[in-house]
């Protein structure tokens, strides 16, 4: 703009003095101003015709913590060269292009490719973006603007975890811990009478050609049953400057709900602002469905998980409530102690530091698991 300006200052005076003094000269010097002048607009706005850019990204998809690189090809399809080609890029991603300048042969490409690594789970765009465009001595500067965008999507890390419920099936490796959960109409095998075997099991009519008393063993199709509460209040977050607390409690909701689904093992993420049910699986290609759930659900209600907990009575009997906290006090403890008092079975993964709270889950009969990253193991890609 400052160029601009002392330059068109300088075409008035230089006129002016060639109108007085009369020479033919500055008459021509004056003429060749203006049409180096006008020679420089019209360079600019033929480049500005001529100059593309292309962006592609090698995957659209990737974890928190890995590295994403996009492409930018700057083409010139004028045949005179660009001197100074700045692209500017508007997204929040990157703010790297606003510094560097190129130049550009007469219809030749360049390709530039970025790099950097995302932290937080989440979806991002890339864009949009500008080219500024000067000619060669910086008289005139134009921007040419490209409204698209790239979409990314950054999930959170899965890890292979084991997770000890208290009463569920026989499914793979999992044992049984709970005859409640047996099918009477399917029988597994029959064995001999032990004491203590209630009369109920006996098969009468082995026990009779046997002369010996024979009991049934059934089958288990009854399944324990998995609510995930994701504690989400903002207040409990306030000192996770960093995020680093979000993206642990967002990877251990999805962690369990692997483990689940990969065992067949029902369970459902609940809605912390409605306490209603969120998702829902069983098997493992219900997976996707936990993970947009994820990508949707950050702290940022003001319901506190004191009033919250005292929905339990809405959560069935019979199931594993698992809860993803930052935060534990001794109003919040005391509520955890009712609900386990109920006969639900009751499990906390806590993601935050240990030590605040170590004293007083020692004194209650509450099982807590430490989230940390040294006890879990990372998943295989299929399931990230």
């Amino acid at each position: 703009m400052h160029n601009k300006i002392f330059l068109l200052l300088l075409l008035i005076v230089s006129f002016a003095f060639a109108i007085f003094s009369g020479g033919k000269i500055l008459y021509l010097l004056v003429y060749e101003f203006a049409f180096f002048i006008l020679l420089n607009y019209l360079y600019i706005r033929h480049i500005k015709n001529s100059i593309y850019i292309h962006v592609i990204s090698h995957k659209n998809e990737i974890t928190v913590g890995e590295e994403i690189a996009y492409e930018v090809t700057l083409i010139n399809n004028s045949f005179f060269p660009v001197f100074n080609l700045k692209i500017i890029d508007y997204s929040s991603l990157n703010a790297k292009f606003k510094s560097e300048e190129w130049y550009l042969m007469p219809f030749k490409n360049k390709k530039v490719q970025k790099k950097f690594v995302i932290t937080k789970r989440g979806i991002y765009f890339l864009g949009p973006f500008e080219v500024e465009i000067k000619d060669p001595f910086g008289i005139f500067k134009v921007v040419k603007k490209y409204d698209f965008k790239l979409k990314f999507v950054v999930l959170p890390r899965v890890h292979n975890i084991e997770v000890e419920l208290k009463a569920r099936q026989q499914l793979g490796n999992i044992e049984v811990e709970n005859k409640a959960f047996e099918d009477y109409t399917n029988i597994s095998q029959l064995r001999k009478y032990n004491y203590g075997d209630s009369i109920k099991r006996i098969h009468w009519k082995v026990s009779a050609k046997k002369r010996e008393f024979y009991v049934k063993e059934f089958q288990v199709s009854a399944m324990s049953e998995v609510y995930i509460l994701w504690d989400l209040d903002k207040n409990h977050f306030a000192m996770d400057t960093q995020g680093i607390m979000d993206e642990n409690s967002a990877e251990c909701m999805l962690s369990i709900a692997k483990f689940c689904l990969l065992h067949g093992i029902p369970v459902s993420v609940i809605d912390y602002n409605t306490g209603m049910v969120q998702v829902k699986g069983r098997r493992i290609k219900d997976f996707k469905n936990f993970i947009e759930v994820s990508l949707r659900n950050f702290p940022v209600y003001e319901k506190s998980l004191e009033d919250f907990l005292r929905l339990y009575k809405s959560i069935p009997y019979d199931v594993t409530l698992i809860l993803i906290t930052p935060y534990l006090n001794n109003v919040i403890l005391g509520e955890l102690v009712n609900l386990r008092s109920s006969n639900r079975e009751l499990i906390i993964y806590y993601v935050n530091d240990p030590k605040e709270i170590e004293d007083k889950i020692n004194k209650l009969d509450i099982e807590v698991v430490f989230w940390g990253k040294k006890d879990v193991k990372r998943a295989k890609k299929e399931f990230a």
